[in-house]
């Protein structure tokens, strides 16, 4: 099967890179050992945040991919319950007021549309806590369903003729100077002149045959589903200091890091978030973690307290050293992209993350943003 590239891995960063390489006329296949969108993507919220990054290339990242989510669903039709519903940031007590009215300022600098709210905050949110003293709102800010949106896009492109490879190992990586070959469990072989890797937390899985890494490692996050009930919640609502543990990179393994992030879903349940912390790959709840992202949500939304537990699941985000994304080639032939270290952000950046691997793919444009994405920045 003659093909320009196979994509390795069908969550939300596959998914929207195989579909941008598609877009642009590439032969494209797509491989995933545990099904559709098996990691990362299914056990995630959607957020599609803004209002949680620093000015500088996050925010730049995330304000470009925004917009190509709601292109996204112009152009394709809405069947991931994207929703554009804003995104609210709630201080308690003077000095968060003034931290937040900052950084809402520092927002509308760079050119973002959000506003600093310090008296009539329940006209957005009317179940906010007495202690509340201000809120951020940004209105661009979004949720998806990311399954919705994988299988949106595996429709979309098995109609045009992407083949899937589902359930079957990688068993052999072999870039040349020509091309990469693929050998999945069972023999087949395909060929491709790039290969994308996808693969979250579990990239070096497969880099490391290659003699290659990228310093990506599994942080686990903590989700609970409340059942339905009278307590409106009609955007992301956020305690401040979910930004501080978003872009945290201490790397500290002796923590457990949570705050506040509370959204209501289609189907009317509440999903509560969020916790941080390095425990490998064991993806068990915690009971304890999870009363503590409890604790943290009713005390921005007390009504909450009166909602009970459906069900509570974990997932693994990919945490990068530094903070950010590492995309870009990593063997000598500069056939082997990567696409991880998302961290918590992978539904949001996932189409500008497209936008720049099919570029790097069609055209070689290997270092956007003076190389601050490739993975060479890492190297002594």
């Amino acid at each position: 099967m003659a093909l320009d590239c196979v994509v390795i891995g069908s969550g939300i960063i596959g998914s929207f890179t195989a579909l941008a390489l598609h877009e642009r006329g590439l032969r494209v296949a797509v491989v995933d050992r545990g099904g559709l969108a098996p990691g990362t993507s299914r056990s995630s919220d959607g957020n599609l945040l803004s209002s949680d990054k620093s000015p500088g290339l996050m925010l730049a990242l995330s304000e470009r991919s925004l917009s190509l989510w709601g292109r996204f669903a112009r152009d394709y039709g809405n069947h991931c319950e994207y929703d554009p519903k804003g995104a609210t940031v709630v201080a308690r007590g003077t000095g968060e007021a003034e931290a937040l009215a900052a950084h809402v300022a520092a927002h509308r600098e760079a050119g973002v549309d959000c506003r600093f709210i310090d008296d009539g905050w329940l006209a957005y949110e009317p179940h906010l806590g007495p202690d509340t003293s201000a809120i951020g709102y940004w209105p661009a800010d979004a949720q998806v369903q990311p399954m919705l949106a994988c299988y949106q896009i595996a429709r979309l492109l098995q109609e045009g003729g992407v083949p899937y490879r589902f359930y079957r190992d990688v068993t052999a990586l072999e870039p040349g100077p020509d091309a990469v070959a693929v050998t999945l469990e069972g023999g087949e072989r395909l060929e491709a002149g790039h290969v994308v890797l996808a693969t979250g937390v579990w990239t070096n899985e497969l880099l490391e045959p290659l003699g290659r890494s990228v310093p990506v490692r599994p942080r686990k996050g903590h989700i609970a589903v409340l059942e339905r009930g009278d307590v409106q919640v009609n955007s992301k609502i956020a305690d401040f200091g979910y930004q501080a543990t978003a872009e945290d990179t201490s790397g500290d393994e002796s923590t457990v890091q949570t705050a506040a992030i509370i959204e209501s879903t289609r189907s009317g349940t509440i999903l509560c978030g969020s916790s941080r912390e390095f425990s490998g790959f064991d993806r068990r709840v915690d009971h304890h973690t999870l009363s503590r992202v409890l604790a943290d949500c009713i005390a921005i939304v007390p009504d909450l307290a009166r909602l009970r537990v459906l069900r509570a699941y974990t997932g693994l985000r990919p945490f990068p050293a530094d903070g950010l994304p590492i995309l870009g080639p990593v063997d000598d032939q500069g056939r082997v992209v990567v696409a991880t270290g998302h961290e918590g952000a992978g539904q949001g950046l996932a189409p500008v993350t497209a936008e720049l691997v099919a570029e790097m793919i069609a055209k070689g444009e290997t270092r956007p943003f003076d190389g601050a994405l490739h993975p060479e920045r890492f190297r002594q």
